[in-house]
């Protein structure tokens, strides 16, 4: 067999195949692949390696030790700059707790404990910083200060149903020296209560001891107007009364004199004269005040000085009855927060121990006792007529000239039945079947809400009014009069 380099087998037969002749050659051997060579590389020539692997090393190295370093200064640094600073307070306060109960009855909860942090004994533990402080206690704080006792002093005429300091009773159970019992009357003995038809009047001639007495015709709350002395309060509190005694919220007593009431939306303002300095409070518009919010009550019920009652704004915009005498619809605030006679002329307020109004009135349907249904006069009425006195304005209710009533059916607002004439209703042409529906942008809803919105205005002041008539929209301007002595009652 051939091996030169033109034989074909030199190529196909490396392992020293042996083949008859070049017909069994072409059909035994396998067909050779193409191969594409992409590219070459010169032998001996290794792939490319970094020249120097010892200085990249160094280099990652030195900027590692450098990093170590400034992070292990940082460290040392703040312990060196923080060594006399406290520690961090942290408080933990722990949740309910369920405490097993016996079969059938409910589990009762703990309340949450306050837990003072591990490095800071109990002792030093701050109780406001531990414990929130309750929001009433916050109102109280900020309220009592402002709010004052007021009672009413004869003006040395003798009042109808004076309130006497009178003894229990005299030597051994006896009546007291001066005074007198109505026929039909003992006295009890021990200082035991006398039934009402018993009750003891002023004597006419008052014993020793009781001779420089005032006689106090009222007693009530007050709230501090301003820094001078200045003091609202309600017109029924004072009555007829001229002189007033005030006692602080420190217990400080001072004598005070009436500076004028507005007795149909009941409201008087007193002045007292003290080198105590007082503390005005901090009123709040009642546009701010809304259903549902806290209510805190802050006065003298039953001459008990300082009581603070807590509940919620029931109701705004009540429109109510209120005063003497040519008496007028006030829209009232209304409260479920007790209110007991003495509360009269105290403070109503809010979450921020800002007064809301003045508390006034109660509905009992013949209890003894609050049901929770207290109003107070909101403070920007009780505002408004405090300047009015202050300025020497009248104090006079504003008049309308309407009758009416509230609709059956449809639209809410104030239903003109009647226009009296030669009124200013009749003047700025309302006509009877108008339903007023704003009063200077203000929604009226009842027809005791457009009279204690009229009332309330000052005589002479121009409101705007709007109107449906035959389901059109009118608007009108009127020029509040003065309520007249006899008038039908009206807006």
């Amino acid at each position: 067999m051939s091996n030169e380099p033109d034989d074909p087998r030199s190529e196909w037969d490396p392992l020293g195949w042996e083949l008859e002749s070049p017909a069994e050659q072409s059909n035994n051997l396998p067909v050779p692949r193409a191969v594409e060579v992409v590219a070459s590389v010169p032998p001996g020539d290794p792939p490319h390696r970094s020249r120097y692997p010892a200085v990249t090393m160094l280099v990652a190295s030195v900027l590692l030790a450098v990093f170590g370093l400034v992070g292990i200064g940082i460290g040392v640094g703040s312990v060196f700059f923080n060594q006399g600073s406290p520690p961090p307070e942290v408080v933990v306060v722990s949740g309910p707790q369920v405490v097993s109960a016996s079969p059938g009855q409910p589990p009762t909860l703990q309340a949450p404990q306050a837990v003072p942090p591990a490095d800071q004994p109990p002792a030093e533990q701050s109780a406001e910083s531990a414990i929130p402080v309750d929001p009433v206690v916050e109102v109280a704080r900020a309220v009592t200060p402002s709010v004052v006792l007021i009672e009413a002093v004869a003006n040395g005429e003798e009042p109808e149903f004076p309130e006497f300091e009178i003894p229990e009773s005299g030597p051994e159970g006896e009546l007291p020296p001066g005074f007198e019992l109505p026929p039909g009357c003992e006295w009890p003995p021990g200082g035991q209560e006398l039934p009402p038809e018993c009750r003891l009047g002023p004597p006419e001639e008052l014993p020793d001891g009781l001779d420089d007495r005032p006689l106090i015709v009222g007693q009530g709350s007050g709230i501090i107007y301003d820094a001078s002395g200045h003091i609202l309060t309600n017109a029924h509190v004072v009555g007829e009364a001229e002189a007033v005694r005030v006692q602080l919220a420190d217990g400080t007593r001072a004598s005070g004199v009436v500076v004028g009431t507005a007795p149909a939306i009941d409201v008087a303002l007193v002045k007292v004269d003290t080198d105590v300095a007082l503390t005005p409070a901090v009123f709040a518009d009642r546009s701010t005040v809304e259903v549902g919010q806290l209510a805190v009550a802050v006065g003298s019920p039953f001459g008990l000085q300082q009581s603070v009652t807590s509940g919620i704004v029931s109701a705004v915009g009540r429109a109510i009855r209120e005063g003497t005498g040519e008496s007028a619809f006030v829209e009232m605030i209304q409260t479920d927060a007790p209110i007991n006679p003495g509360n009269s002329g105290g403070a109503l307020a809010n979450r921020f121990g800002q007064v809301i109004g003045m508390n006034t009135l109660i509905q009992t349907n013949g209890s003894i006792g609050n049901i929770g249904l207290g109003f107070a006069i909101p403070s920007d009425i009780a505002l408004n007529i405090a300047q009015r006195i202050l300025a020497g304005e009248s104090t006079e209710l504003g008049f309308l000239g309407v009758s009416g009533t509230d609709p059956e059916m449809g639209h809410p607002g104030a239903l003109v039945l009647e226009v009296h004439e030669d009124t200013p209703a009749d003047r700025a042409g309302l006509m009877a079947g108008d339903l007023i529906v704003l009063i200077d942008n203000e929604v009226v809803s009842t027809f005791t809400e457009l009279a204690a919105k009229v009332q309330f205005r000052v005589p002479g002041t121009e409101v705007e009014l709007e109107v449906l008539r035959d389901d059109e929209h009118v608007r009108l301007t009127v020029v509040i009069g003065s309520l007249p002595v006899e008038v039908p009652e009206d807006g």
